[in-house]
């Protein structure tokens, strides 16, 4: 009869997602699986487990600067009787869990996307609301100057003003996530072209920018956080594409783009596809997407086609 002797097994260790094992006079067995095996079988376990590991912090670093995917349909309203709406609920998708989640306000805009899975929702009338749906963690922000504005001439019963779109992102080098109202300044009764407000989570405070943008801006879309910055498109017959680093923050008008020029556009959508900044004009009874190719060191704009590079 043969015993297993414990102490055959020398050493075990762990290098990235790689298992080796020495075996007393033996050679060494390497077990390797690939990172996006680790990584789906990461994906199914809960986040408590998660923050517990110690080996794959690496790959879970990797794995979050390319952030989760978070996906908001609808909101549902938690009074309105159907139980089984409201329920938080998991759903699995071949390798993807898809879970519902109950948002902690009343707020009911959206930020464009979501920045390393945490999304922003925001209201003029109320604090906006930083929340992940991972966690369920969320914290709440102090009323912005465009909101006290916007608050005090709603309690006048004068609401004729437009409704700015707000922008979220992160400084990349930093690392602190920020918050940013732009708007055009005429019709708030102001002189300069736009104000710029920015909530800086570190600080905890709202504070202007200065310089603002030097183009008025399309009110029409949401501002779309990309690579460390927030992008809009601009107003006029030679409709631009406005970018402020949340950095540095400054603003400046990336490479000319050769679309968006003398028409009507609040059909004009910007958006993120295949991990790059996109443009989708309507051009008559044709839908056009544009992609900004970014590789080699000089930005242009290319028409996108999904599938191909």
């Amino acid at each position: 009869m043969l015993k297993r002797d414990r102490s055959s097994v020398v050493e075990s260790k762990r290098h990235g997602s790689s298992l080796v094992l020495k075996r007393h006079r033996s050679s060494v067995v390497k077990l390797l699986l690939p990172h996006d095996v680790v990584g789906l079988i990461l994906e199914r376990l809960p986040v408590e487990s998660l923050l517990r590991f110690k080996s794959e912090r690496q790959l879970i670093r990797r794995m979050q600067s390319r952030g989760p995917d978070v996906l908001v349909v609808s909101f549902a309203d938690d009074n309105n009787g159907d139980d089984e709406a409201t329920t938080e609920r998991r759903i699995v998708f071949g390798s993807s869990i898809v879970s519902t989640f109950r948002f902690p306000t009343w707020n009911t805009l959206l930020c464009y996307g979501s920045c390393d899975g945490l999304v922003c929702i925001y209201c003029f009338y109320s604090p906006n609301i930083v929340v992940n749906p991972a966690t369920k963690w969320h914290r709440s922000c102090p009323l912005s100057n465009l909101q006290q504005f916007l608050i005090d001439k709603y309690d006048k019963q004068e609401c004729d003003f437009p409704d700015p779109k707000l922008g979220f992102g992160k400084d990349k080098l930093k690392g602190t996530f920020k918050q940013v109202w732009l708007y055009n300044s005429s019709e708030f009764g102001l002189d300069n072209v736009t104000t710029c407000e920015v909530f800086d989570f570190s600080t905890n405070a709202w504070r202007y920018v200065h310089p603002a943008s030097p183009y008025r801006i399309n009110d029409y879309q949401d501002p779309v956080y990309f690579d460390g910055s927030l992008h809009w498109l601009t107003e006029g017959k030679e409709c631009k594409i406005l970018s402020f680093d949340l950095h540095t923050e400054t603003f400046q008008v990336i490479c000319k783009a050769p679309f968006l020029c003398e028409r009507d556009p609040v059909g004009d959508t910007m958006c993120i596809l295949d991990n790059r900044l996109c443009v989708s004009e309507i051009n008559g009874s044709a839908q056009l997407i544009w992609s900004l190719d970014s590789s080699g060191g000089n930005k242009t704009w290319k028409k996108f086609n999904p599938g191909r590079d």
